[in-house]
């Protein structure tokens, strides 16, 4: 499932691993994921923070009818996908750091748990958060 998801980052798929000691990576931080999620639908409204503390960079992340498996940008270059029933989110940075030639690219999955509530005030949508997720990323260099 996992594999599946980085199939939908082209340059990961045609990248090839980088020698970054990994311990020099930090993870991404995803914080305030909320999204909103009608009565039979497989779309939901999706907001979050995501932070690279590798670039220092923070961007908003926000989609008005986001489905499982569909690539979304975020404000930049960043992109997510969530995997089936938003159990899952994947993440990616394109970016170039200090020292390498060409760009540099680094992604990573991780479990969401979320907590939902029904909404009854509007056609018995659903509304969900999770907590703060820290994802481990991957580096990938063309």
């Amino acid at each position: 499932m996992h594999s599946a998801l980085f199939t939908l980052f082209g340059f990961a798929t045609a990248a090839y691993s980088a020698s970054i000691p990994r311990a020099e990576l930090k993870s991404f931080e995803v914080t305030g994921l909320n999204f909103t999620q009608a009565a039979g639908s497989d779309a939901a409204n999706v907001t979050f923070w995501l932070n690279d503390p590798n670039t220092n960079s923070e961007t908003i992340c926000s989609h008005e009818s986001a489905r499982p498996n569909e690539l979304h940008f975020c404000n930049g270059t960043p992109q997510f996908v969530f995997g089936q029933d938003f159990k899952t989110l994947a993440v990616s940075f394109l970016y170039i750091p200090d020292g390498f030639q060409g760009h540099t690219a680094l992604s990573g999955t991780s479990d969401v748990k979320l907590n939902c509530v029904d909404n009854d005030t509007t056609d018995n949508s659903k509304d969900c958060w999770a907590e703060d997720i820290k994802i481990e990323p991957t580096v990938f260099a063309p």
